[in-house]
């Protein structure tokens, strides 16, 4: 093999490691690579490990509880909420966890009675497998059906479904069938308590199996990860982030079941817009990821510690990058993903795609942040003159309902990042901070050829 070739199998070794997928820290391999310290820290300050104080929390209480878990894009939720999975097992609790995605179509309006539904179909399936019964899901999916047909009158030509095919669209429609979906909501609309009856019914006897199956009182927890993404798109965003609100709102007294402690994984805006929840469901400190801290406070002067972090997560990867890349160069793209983890893995495997060609590594780095910078452009001057307010002052401006929209947005889109290293401050994204700036008097560089 010549020196280009074993330099190509570098590279390529190199990117596959930065796959951006959760990591499962009770898994062998997955430990390797996992660093705590993303989101600890590496001291032992009061509330540094927001995920062990959750699992504290949770050890210490019985009965029905409620908790949410939250955080921005990029910041490792999925991962995190493995962690926790694995930490509450070392408490010798039975753990599920769920990924909301393959029950819950996360681009449109929900309601109670569909998250609900979504919500013991997804229990039935992992508690099936936890007590190896292949047709536990199935039965209670037949159950549903006919419950539905007989106590709700489904089995007419509004629905146009008997209880056979209610039983499959149960469990599809919800997820891929806007109209079944629409049909189910308003056919469940004043019939939510029988609804809610029958379903703790299911839930007491699927906790009866797995103590069964245990031969001990054992605690039950239900972890709902990727709910946070219920965000829609383009006009129907505001419809969607409104039926979220009134979801959580609401209907606080549906979102438990009994004898079981669940969590969601909410997005972070849900706990601005309705500052009281976490007081209604009676559960203690929300668990919030923010975007690492590779700033000091509330400036823009790197934070070495967190930098740190960073190389430390690249060497877990991949032993050997100090001959791929230069520790200036990612210490500069590190800075410039803003202490978002998604991002920095994108702009490292663009570097890597680039380094195939031996130009300047500098070069290289321009090139990969103006590519990441494209895609948060196309901004209208006022929401320009907000963004320059978040740039000065560490915090939004919400002067009215449209400046909240704007910063969830903003939040979602990561043009806007928040950090808790100490109070919760604000930034403008690093690549946008010059364009910011400018006032319109220029945009960003173009791609360096």
């Amino acid at each position: 093999m010549n020196q280009a070739q074993d330099r190509e199998k570098q590279l390529r070794a190199f990117y596959e490691a930065l796959d951006d997928r959760p990591l499962d820290p009770a898994d062998a391999k997955d430990s390797l690579l996992y660093e705590k310290s993303l989101h600890s820290g590496t001291g032992k300050k009061v509330g540094a490990d927001t995920v062990e104080d959750l699992a504290g929390q949770i050890d210490w209480n019985e009965g029905s509880r409620v908790w949410l878990f939250t955080g921005d894009i990029g910041t490792g939720k999925s991962t995190e909420l493995r962690r926790l999975r694995m930490l509450l097992r070392r408490h010798g609790h039975v753990v599920f966890l769920s990924d909301a995605r393959d029950y819950i179509n996360l681009n449109q309006p929900i309601e109670i009675s569909d998250l609900m539904l979504s919500m013991v179909i997804a229990l039935a399936g992992q508690a099936g497998e936890y007590c190896q019964d292949d047709l536990m899901e199935e039965s209670y999916l037949d159950r549903l059906a006919n419950f539905l047909n007989s106590k709700i009158v489904f089995g007419d030509a509004t629905l146009g479904l008997e209880a056979g095919a209610l039983k499959t669209s149960l469990k599809l429609g919800l997820k891929q069938d806007p109209s079944f979906k629409k049909k189910l909501q308003d056919k469940l609309q004043g019939a939510l308590t029988p609804l809610r009856k029958e379903i703790e019914g299911y839930v007491s006897e699927i906790i009866r199996r797995i103590k069964e199956k245990d031969g001990r009182d054992a605690k039950i927890v239900f972890l709902l990860d990727s709910f946070e993404q219920l965000r829609g798109s383009g006009e129907a965003q505001d419809t969607v982030l409104k039926s979220v609100r009134t979801l959580f709102s609401q209907y606080a007294d549906m979102l438990r079941f009994a004898s079981i402690q669940i969590v969601y994984s909410v997005p972070p805006y849900l706990l601005k817009l309705a500052p009281q929840l976490n007081a209604q469901l009676g559960a203690g400190t929300v668990c919030h990821l923010t975007t690492a801290h590779i700033f000091r406070r509330c400036s823009r002067e790197p934070d070495s510690d967190g930098v740190k972090v960073f190389r430390i997560i690249v060497g877990k990867r991949y032993r050997d990058w100090e001959s791929i890349i230069p520790q200036p160069v990612l210490d500069r793209l590190i800075l410039s993903s803003g202490g978002d983890l998604r991002d920095f893995f994108r702009l490292l495997r663009i570097y890597l795609q680039q380094a195939r060609h031996g130009a300047d590594p500098t070069e290289i780095a321009a090139y990969a942040e103006n590519h990441l910078r494209r895609d948060m452009t196309w901004i209208t001057e006022p929401h320009r003159d907000r963004l320059r307010h978040v740039a000065e002052r560490h915090q939004p401006r919400l002067n009215s309902d449209s400046d909240t929209d704007q910063l969830v947005h903003d939040l979602e889109t990561k043009r806007v990042l928040m950090y808790r290293n100490g109070d919760d401050w604000y930034d403008v994204h690093p690549l946008l901070r010059d364009y910011v700036a400018s006032n319109g008097a220029a945009e960003p560089r173009p791609p360096v050829a």
